[in-house]
């Protein structure tokens, strides 16, 4: 029997999932906190499988409760249950030890399954998550301007500053300066080089 820790901070959601996973008959959900620093007290008190954690909650969030299972050598196995909104923090939740994250719309049965693969030692990543946090990182400080945009898009076309300039109506200087933009926030050191990555990063 997999005994489990549930760490959600909506009653009705971990009520829920509660009743939902107990129906497994390899699952059995011995504890609930609703917030992090209850989850820490149980963590503290009693030995757990595994902990499914919520990512934000009051008083201390999922992040809060990994670094405190860190710093307290707690091995306790977690798998996180977000969404979307929450994407952003899961890099830092698995660098913090985080076995791996499914979304709440998970069905049943793929929720079952990930919890006994963390529990065997393997890593959980469902693909939806990898997916949207793949493309958020592909160009994280890509925000090109508009007229950056149409400034890469003519060096795309080979086109020189003095062409550019003539066709968007702006100075040689202007366009000196857009290409510089472009260049920095590509992280690249020349013309082609932008080029070639804005391609391959599907900017134009």
């Amino acid at each position: 029997m997999i005994k489990c820790l549930l760490v959600e901070d909506q009653t009705l959601v971990r009520l829920g999932l509660a009743n939902l996973l107990n129906l497994d008959s390899a699952i059995i959900i011995e504890a609930q906190a609703e917030d992090g620093l209850q989850a820490l007290t149980l963590l503290a008190e009693h030995s757990f499988d595994i902990a499914l954690l919520d990512m934000r909650m009051p008083n201390l969030d999922g992040l809060g409760v990994l670094q405190k299972m860190r710093e307290k050598g707690d091995k306790t196995p977690v798998l996180i249950i977000t969404t979307f909104e929450d994407c952003d923090v899961l890099v830092k939740a698995l660098n913090l030890g985080a076995r791996g994250y499914v979304l709440k719309n998970i069905e049943l049965e793929e929720l079952i399954s990930a919890i006994k693969q963390v529990v065997a030692g393997e890593r959980v990543l469902q693909s939806a998550v990898t997916d949207f946090l793949l493309k958020k990182q592909l160009s994280p400080q890509l925000s090109l301007t508009d007229k950056e945009q149409t400034v890469l898009q003519c060096l795309s076309l080979g086109m020189p500053n003095k062409v550019i300039a003539k066709k968007l109506d702006n100075s040689e200087g202007t366009i000196r300066n857009h290409v510089s933009q472009i260049l920095a926030k590509l992280d690249v050191k020349d013309r082609t080089q932008a080029v070639i990555k804005a391609i391959n990063q599907n900017l134009i």
